[in-house]
């Protein structure tokens, strides 16, 4: 009997703990919907320290994710989609995040070439962040094939493909006037295994050609040649298209 009263009051303040969390759930989710994302912040973290493992932890780390994105805050959203990883592994909505992470990294690779937009041949700035987003959006076809945001990992993929692919084959036309031929060679290998079906590839085959010709190694600047009439059609649309 002596325990009634206090069960009572843990009841009764549980229940308005809950209601309060509730509700300032949904005033921080109200704020994210209209696009108000620094009030929305302050609100999702506030809730994150005054409130931690409740019912919402999860959502609200996801809500913040998006939020720290399109406020372009980048650096917290990586720290905050690493923690979430990290803690739920086996969390059913993990997609989002690393899709989420495709973007940033898509995003830091597309200011970095505004940041330098002032010299002409943007293949030549280092793909660091395309690289990563590549990886984001490969884990996430890769680990979810089924995910709502798959198709658009898919189209990015693509863009990615040739920004990459770009860069490689500047580097490929750097060698070729050092003329460091096997270097040439390596690369363009490189390029063939993981960029094929890119334009960049598709030039890149002619330097190749150059550097077996440089080396007076025949057979393989025949082998090349080969490659090269087989795939005449794609080369010349190619370069229809530059």
């Amino acid at each position: 009997m002596c325990f009634t009263p206090f069960l009572c009051h843990c009841k009764n303040h549980t229940n308005t703990t809950n209601d309060d969390l509730h509700k300032q759930y949904l005033s921080a989710k109200c704020k994210l919907k209209n696009k108000n994302y620094k009030t929305a912040i302050k609100k999702l973290e506030t809730l994150n320290k005054k409130y931690p493992f409740n019912q919402y932890s999860n959502q609200i780390y996801l809500d913040l994710i998006y939020a720290y994105y399109k406020s372009m805050d980048f650096s917290l959203a990586h720290v905050t989609i690493n923690d979430f990883l990290q803690q739920n592994p086996n969390h059913p909505n993990l997609d989002y995040p690393i899709y989420i992470s495709g973007l940033i990294n898509m995003e830091l690779d597309n200011h970095t070439i505004h940041k330098l937009s002032f010299i002409k041949q943007q293949s030549k700035y280092n793909p660091i962040y395309a690289r990563q987003a590549f990886h984001d959006f490969s884990k996430l076809i890769h680990q979810y094939p089924n995910s709502q945001y798959t198709p658009d990992a898919y189209k990015r993929l693509i863009y990615l493909k040739n920004r990459i692919a770009d860069y490689e084959l500047a580097i490929i036309k750097y060698y070729n006037k050092k003329q460091a031929y096997i270097t040439v060679i390596n690369r363009t290998e490189d390029m063939l295994r993981y960029f094929s079906d890119t334009k960049a590839a598709h030039h890149a085959l002619w330097y190749m050609h150059t550097a077996y010709q440089k080396l007076h190694l025949t057979h393989q600047t025949n082998q090349v040649m080969k490659i090269i009439i087989f795939n005449k059609n794609k080369i010349i649309n190619t370069l229809k298209q530059t």
